[in-house]
């Protein structure tokens, strides 16, 4: 019996000894977790030390040699910027050429002449009436006395003619790009427009011939007036 129960004893004891871990103790224990939890630190340590680098002096001189910010501007928006100031300055004369005509539509018309042709045009016609060549041509003279009638005005030209007075044409001065000129005896003279669509637009027997044409050169746009007056041998 107790050679039985000694021997029970010492079984118990050599188990328990066998699945008993290593060391029961708080220190032990973390000793044996301190190796992993260093590691764990050492990384994160040198990832810091990764992403804050002091700056070094070929750096500093590196950031002297960068582009201002005006340049890069001009390379983003500012690039996008000037194009479009050149595609709007390609389209200046056409818009200074509408403001003039918007300008020349709100102010208010003013009359410079209105009335017939010059009577001078009936002289050599009427004259001629003493020979039978000369009938048709005093009869047209006198015809246009009576139903041409020319308006010169701030805004346009306009030209009434034909039997009884029943056709109009009418011109504004945006529209002239050339204009020619013949003087005739006495002070009238004759005038041709040349518009932007290639019609011309004539008038024979203008009345006080030089002052009608510098009113009409102040309202016509000025490249039109300058080319006219260079032509005439006029410098203003």
């Amino acid at each position: 019996m107790t050679k039985l129960s000694y021997l029970s004893l010492a079984l118990a004891i050599v188990s328990a000894s066998a699945f008993a871990p290593l060391s029961s103790s708080p220190v032990s224990r973390r000793a044996a977790l301190s190796p992993p939890i260093s590691r764990l630190y050492e990384d994160k340590k040198d990832a810091t030390e990764a992403v804050f680098v002091p700056p070094t002096e070929e750096d500093s001189e590196a950031s002297a040699d960068d582009i201002p910010l005006e340049a890069a501007e001009s390379l983003g928006r500012g690039a996008a910027k000037a194009k479009r100031g050149k595609r709007k300055s390609g389209t200046s004369a056409s818009s200074s050429k509408a403001k003039n005509k918007s300008a020349a539509t709100l102010a208010p018309e003013q009359v410079f002449y209105e009335g017939p042709p010059a009577i001078t045009e009936t002289i050599a016609p009427t004259i001629s009436i003493l020979t039978v060549v000369g009938i048709i041509p005093a009869a047209a003279a006198w015809a246009r006395q009576a139903w041409v009638r020319y308006k010169i005005t701030t805004r346009r030209i306009r030209v009434t003619s034909g039997i009884g007075g029943n056709e109009m044409a009418e011109i504004v001065y945006p529209d002239i790009v050339e204009l020619r000129t013949a003087k005739r005896l006495f002070g009238d003279g004759d005038l041709v427009a040349f518009l932007r669509d290639g019609a011309k637009f004539e008038m024979r027997n203008i009345p006080n011939f030089d002052d009608t044409m510098d009113f009409i050169l102040k309202q016509v746009d000025k490249e039109v007036a300058d080319e006219y007056r260079a032509r005439q041998g006029k410098v203003e």
